[in-house]
């Protein structure tokens, strides 16, 4: 089973410089993680622009781990994971995949987000994510959690973002 969730958060800029400003800075992205989310790490692998303005990037982060006893079960008392990505330049879409250190092949995470204006400084940033978790019997749960987790580190990521605006005066 695939579960299949929208999350909508609005920032305090605009579409423009949140891509060319802030989405790919490495000081905001290690601030988001590290401060920001709460993680036990951030680990930038790639950045690369391509010639026709794809840009793709990887990093590997560690959340905090407050997982329910049948996940810790599943995983132990740490789960890291490498988020592989790519923004498309000409329909400013981001399509991400996200690959855990454990479970392999049975949980598939990813998704893709775009911004919208919705003033002269505001945009909501719309994310369709899709998880799935191929274990038998607990399969269902730990999507639920996968999705209670990346709700609440967007909602966390706003504050942190719009924080982040304000100290660069991008939101002005």
């Amino acid at each position: 089973m695939t579960k299949k969730f929208v999350c909508r958060n609005v920032f305090e800029t605009d579409p423009e410089t949140f891509w060319s400003k802030v989405f790919f800075d490495d000081e905001y992205n290690r601030g988001l993680y590290l401060k920001g989310l709460g993680f036990k790490s951030y680990e930038p692998i790639e950045l690369k622009e391509e010639p026709d303005g794809t840009k793709r990037r990887r990093f590997r982060t560690e959340p905090q781990s407050d997982a329910p006893a049948v996940v810790k079960k599943l995983v132990g008392d740490s789960l890291s994971y490498v988020e592989t990505g790519s923004f498309d330049p000409k329909t400013k879409v981001w399509t991400y995949k996200v690959e855990t250190s454990k479970l392999g092949e049975k949980v598939r995470i990813g998704g893709r987000y775009w911004v919208e204006a919705r003033g002269p400084k505001t945009l909501e940033r719309c994310c369709e994510v899709e998880i799935a978790v191929d274990v038998f019997g607990v399969g269902g749960i730990v999507e639920g959690f996968i999705e209670s987790t990346t709700r609440d580190s967007y909602e966390k990521a706003t504050a942190y973002t719009n924080q982040f605006l304000r100290s660069k005066g991008y939101n002005a």
